[in-house]
């Protein structure tokens, strides 16, 4: 449940130096089966952001030294931050990480880790031109469709990126 953010009276929280910079209470949507909760004693999600940063190196280098540290660290870790940050900031009003968490979940992929071309770092390559183009590459029957394979970390790269690989295998409409 979500009382003790409630008795808080908070639904973000940002943790400058925290394992997670912030979290927050799932947003308030209903769609198709799925409905909010809007009690604070029924369950809802928690989304927590964790960024492993690495200052002083380049953009693509902090990419590439990021992805190592996020599949680098056991997922035991990820869960005993979240513990510990929730019942650091939320224990005072009631949070009982025994009682209050069912489950937790870690995307150790998430789409911010597609890579996005700088042009500052990454000479001529671009959306259009570079590695990716190569990795996305039709084989037999097989058309690869993902946000990494448009070098775009959001949605409608992911989205364009099956209407490619659809088209490659049956053609345009």
């Amino acid at each position: 449940n979500w009382r003790a953010f409630a008795n808080a009276g908070v639904n973000y929280v940002y943790s400058p130096g925290g394992f997670y910079g912030n979290y927050s209470l799932d947003f308030p949507v209903s769609m198709g089966g799925y409905t909010f909760s809007p009690n604070p004693d029924e369950p809802i999600l928690v989304h927590m952001v964790h960024v492993p940063t690495a200052p002083g190196l380049t953009s693509r280098e902090q990419h590439k030294a990021g992805r190592y540290a996020m599949y680098g660290t056991p997922f035991e870790d990820f869960e005993d931050a979240a513990i510990q940050q929730l019942t650091e900031a939320l224990g005072p009003y009631g949070f009982d990480a025994e009682r209050d968490i069912a489950a937790i979940t870690v995307n150790r992929w998430p789409h911010g880790y597609a890579y996005e071309y700088n042009e500052l770092f990454d000479g001529d390559w671009s959306p259009k031109k570079g590695p990716h183009i190569t990795a996305r590459a039709r084989v037999g029957k097989l058309a690869i469709a993902n946000s990494d394979s448009s070098a775009y970390a959001y949605v409608n790269g992911a989205v364009d990126a099956a209407i490619r690989a659809t088209e490659e295998l049956f053609g345009t409409a």
